[in-house]
């Protein structure tokens, strides 16, 4: 028997035609197709493979001299460091370090909620202070030169900041709202963090299939031989005598392979933005409710089956769009870094991060407005500009990219801390230990550090975009209470009316439109309908 219709959410759509279906097929077909290669190339493996080490490889005679192909197998250094002995002396304080980072993470956003204001200009003044005390250390170090240098990023970054102290107060506001409509939905965490497991699931077989491939092909001689018949280098270095070559077809496959996987890891992506935005916007639009649950219940399912149903098609196509423009800017940066690089390319490496960039943006709105509205992607993607371009302005300096960029430096900050606090910690437990373990307890305690502080990065950043989806889901959703004359969220709407824009749109008595002025403070029109107090 079926439940009772949903009640009426603003502008969000809960019945759905399919849009854009013919790339969720192209998708699924590839994907198909490149896992179902590995099945090929499990089948027809070098069975010899599991052969092939170092001493198999620095043996000529497994390798006669011929017109082969291969890629040269270095040797590897031996290291000081045991990695067996680091895991055996540091796992309780990897495991320590890993679930403490859980909790911070909740401490992280509980901060931005009660006190962004201060979690913000405690990031920006790290940003002086970290370059300043760095210039200090130096100069009492007698590194005149380089303490300089350290003083002038610091006094570049402190009138940075001083020049963008109104955007650094809008800021702190925006991520009080984010962090608030956050934790109105808190499912939204966990759901993210399923949605980012199961793609990472999805790529397993890419890997797999990958991996299956490299095992296609046959033990050549080592191309740094250039022919000669001994194991050595032209220069006469002496280098492995052979080295694994794979099958003509496995580098086009591997290619692919590596494309669709960008493919599928993107709209991952785009599948996530998709269901924040439309949980949040169901919460946003929701009729006053004498609970907080009630006007939140169903929303994250209700936005998955939209997201793996009729807009699965039009991910796929905002998939594939990211995943072009990723590959032409690394494509572009890639080749600007080259040795013979011109001014040309240097050039185009930029014009392409720019528009690049720009392209990312609007995709990523366009998903907000299909997660509201359901529409195809090119639809939305216009009508997303369009609304952005009546209601955004100076906010865009302000939401885009300074607001992120807030958000990364905290989580970076707070990581760094973090290692160095874990680290610290070990070093100082261990320092005086008589029978010291196998590496030094200075090298033990960076190396513990470090993944405690990559490990806690990985939380944050999770979270700070989990978060930044919020926001810009919440900016979408303010912006079309806007042009509705509505305030569903007084406390939003407060927020957002602090940033200068250009008034409501009215159309003029030729046809044309124009923006007419906003009352005092960004009031909104008497006439408009609070839905929520």
């Amino acid at each position: 028997m079926a439940g009772p219709p949903p009640a009426p959410a603003g502008p969000f759509v809960f019945e759905r035609p399919r849009r854009d279906a013919f790339w969720g097929y192209l998708l699924i077909f590839l994907y198909i197709g490149m896992v179902g290669a590995g099945y090929y190339a499990y089948s027809n493996r070098n069975p010899d493979f599991s052969k092939v080490d170092l001493d198999y490889l620095r043996d000529p005679a497994h390798c006669p001299v011929h017109n082969g192909r291969g890629r040269t197998l270095a040797e590897n250094a031996e290291s000081k460091f045991s990695l067996d002995a680091f895991f055996a002396e540091t796992t309780t304080w990897l495991a320590a370090g890993t679930a403490t980072s859980l909790i911070l993470g909740w401490l992280f956003l509980q901060a931005f909620r009660c006190c962004s204001r201060a979690m913000t200009h405690a990031t920006i003044v790290s940003q002086v202070a970290a370059p300043l005390l760095a210039g200090l250390a130096l100069l009492a170090g007698g590194a005149f030169a380089p303490s300089m240098a350290a003083f002038a990023v610091a006094g570049l970054a402190g009138l940075a900041f001083f020049w963008w102290r109104n955007e650094i107060g809008l800021a702190a506001n925006l991520l009080s709202v984010s962090a608030h409509g956050l934790v109105a939905n808190p499912h939204l965490i966990t759901t993210a963090l399923l949605m980012s497991l199961a793609s990472l699931a999805a790529l397993v077989p890419l890997l797999a299939a990958g991996f299956l491939a490299l095992l296609n092909g046959e033990v050549v001689p080592n191309p740094a031989r250039h022919g000669s018949a001994r194991c050595v280098s032209p220069q006469g270095e002496p280098v492995l005598c052979c080295s694994w070559g794979t099958d003509p077809w496995v580098t086009p496959y591997l290619v692919a392979a590596a494309l669709t996987g960008l493919w599928v890891a993107l709209t991952a992506n785009q599948i996530r933005v998709f269901v924040v935005s439309g949980a949040i916007s169901q919460w946003y639009f929701a009729p006053p409710s004498p609970s907080l649950s009630a006007s939140v219940r169903g929303t994250t399912c209700r936005s998955l089956r939209h997201a793996f149903g009729p807009s699965f098609g039009s991910l796929s196509l905002a998939g594939l769009i990211m995943a072009a423009v990723e590959t032409v800017k690394e494509a572009s940066d890639r080749a600007a870094r080259e040795p013979d690089a011109g001014m040309l390319a240097t050039v185009l490496s930029f014009c392409a991060q720019c528009i690049g960039g720009a392209i990312e943006y609007l995709t990523k709105f366009a998903t907000v407005f299909m997660a509201i509205t359901g529409d195809a992607f090119f639809a939305a993607g216009r009508r997303v500009t369009d609304l952005l371009a009546r209601n955004m302005l100076e906010a865009f300096a302000s939401t885009i990219w300074f607001t992120p960029m807030v958000v990364h430096l905290a989580s970076f900050c707070t990581a760094a801390v973090w290692g160095l606090l874990g680290g610290g910690a070990y070093f100082f437990t261990h320092r005086h230990e008589q029978h010291p373990g196998a590496n030094d307890a200075a090298v033990t305690a960076t190396v513990l550090g470090s993944l405690i502080a990559l490990f806690a990065l990985f939380v944050l950043n999770f979270l700070a975009g989990v978060l930044l989806g919020v926001l810009d889901a919440t900016f979408v959703c303010w912006a079309l209470d806007r042009d509705m004359h509505t305030v569903s969220h007084p406390e939003v709407y407060d927020v957002f009316a602090a940033v200068p824009l250009p008034g409501a749109v009215v159309q003029q008595p030729g046809g044309g439109v124009a923006y007419a002025a906003l009352g005092q403070a960004g009031a909104p029109p008497q006439s408009q309908h609070v839905a929520r107090g």
